[in-house]
């Protein structure tokens, strides 16, 4: 039975083995394209191991030194940052609004904030490029940042609902008691109980923001004022593309993102086993 036992486990284990390699395999060749020469990987059939004096991390230097790359992530960075960190604070309060409040309005204005999460950003784009380009916020960064965060707060909100909805009532009523406001005990005593919500949120918007491509495209037609995504796609010619600096770039772009979620992950798993074991 033990004997059963271990080879299932083995077969457990290359299932899983094999599962990561196929979902690692984009990554390794999105690497094997920024190192190996274009042209032993455009044919019928490229290596999957690059020969040995093939590699060479040109591409890299190439593109840091021809293109504002820099300045791509760090407007990224900034856009990133700003509209995360706004949107999870408006999604705490709001969160909080329709997790202790029970009215109509609030019923009303909870649907409201899943409907106009419905909406595609391609149907909200021509009357947000007007807003902005009338009050002249147009190749501006503070234009993708808050359209991210009109992007990001409906479904946010929803979600913060959800961890504060965990939070018993009776922990801020004794706060109250004790002489502290609704929203003393809201940052003293429930605030700190969200962690695990507040890190979802955050990188949930953040990941989001990051990734927009329709928005920071219309927004900003400078290329000194492109975020990342933007960037990349401009390595897409009308007859070519640039495959190597396209992956060099685009692994520049990923590395961000998940040292991002490496730091937040025990916030992450802390809050998807918060119910996981009762009291």
């Amino acid at each position: 039975m033990r004997e059963l036992s271990k080879t299932r486990q083995y077969g457990l284990l290359a299932i899983a083995l094999a599962a990561v390699a196929v979902l690692l395999f984009p990554v390794y060749w999105m690497v094997m394209t920024s190192i190996v020469p274009s042209s032993l990987l455009l044919t019928s059939s490229p290596p999957l191991v690059p020969p040995l004096g093939s590699t060479s991390m040109d591409a890299y230097t190439e593109v840091i030194e021809g293109r504002p790359v820099l300045q791509w992530l760090g407007n990224s960075a900034l856009s990133t940052l700003g509209a995360a960190v706004i949107s999870t604070f408006i999604s705490t309060l709001g969160g909080y609004s329709l997790s202790r409040f029970r009215s109509r309005g609030q019923e009303a204005m909870g649907f409201t904030l899943l409907f106009s999460r419905m909406l595609p950003g391609t149907l909200l784009i021509i009357p947000i490029f007007v807003l902005f380009s009338t009050t002249g916020l147009t190749n501006n960064l503070w234009s993708v940042i808050l359209v991210n965060i009109a992007a990001t707060v409906p479904f946010t909100t929803w979600l913060m609902k959800g961890f504060i909805d965990s939070v018993p009532v009776e922990i801020e009523q004794a706060a109250m008691i004790d002489g502290c406001s609704r929203l003393k005990a809201l940052w003293h005593v429930v605030t700190p109980l969200l962690l695990p919500g507040l890190a979802a949120t955050f990188t949930y918007a953040s990941i989001l923001t990051w990734g927009d491509f329709l928005f920071a495209r219309t927004l900003m037609s400078n290329p000194q004022g492109w975020t990342v995504t933007v960037g990349i796609a401009s390595f897409i010619g009308e007859y070519s593309v640039d495959w190597s600096g396209l992956m060099a770039v685009s692994l520049m772009s990923t590395a961000p993102m998940v040292i991002l979620f490496i730091l937040l992950e025990p916030f992450l798993s802390r809050g998807m086993t918060a119910g996981a074991v009762k009291g």
